[in-house]
């Protein structure tokens, strides 16, 4: 009996560390790339993500809210609002749209390159491989070195 009661102790503590870690995250970083201009932040567990799609042309933006948990190299958001700010439909404003609407859950592999960046992979809408540079720490392990 004594080592279920552990092992159950031991699941719940592996449970709770991507949000207990996640709540160490402290970053910021801007992305620029053809057909968009992403601005990105987390505090203390507090994910948000503001994407303006075609910025030459004043097309408006999209936000996406989340809670954020971190743990061995891979991150999820768990999105709690998204809004559509997006003032006609375009190839880049529907790349945005895909990426905020309709999902719960956001997953993607964050690794530290250096101290200036990170490297980040999503598979989801399509597979993406991107280096960011940003400032901060990207979790409560994050050595920041």
């Amino acid at each position: 009996m004594k080592k279920i009661k552990y092992l159950i102790m031991a699941l719940i503590a592996l449970m709770l560390f991507p949000i207990i870690n996640g709540m160490g995250c402290d970053f910021n970083y801007k992305l620029v790339s053809p057909g968009h201009e992403q601005f990105g932040s987390c505090k203390f567990g507090q994910y948000t993500l503001i994407d303006y799609p075609d910025p030459k042309q004043d097309n408006g933006y999209t936000v996406l809210k989340g809670l954020y948990f971190y743990a061995f190299g891979n991150a999820a958001v768990l999105v709690t609002s998204n809004e559509d700010h997006t003032k006609k439909i375009t190839d880049s404003a529907i790349e945005s749209l895909n990426m905020v609407n309709k999902r719960f859950w956001y997953q993607l592999s964050i690794k530290r390159l250096n101290k200036d960046q990170f490297v980040m992979y999503s598979a989801k809408p399509k597979p993406k491989l991107q280096v960011i540079p940003y400032d901060g720490t990207l979790a409560m392990t994050d050595s920041g070195s």
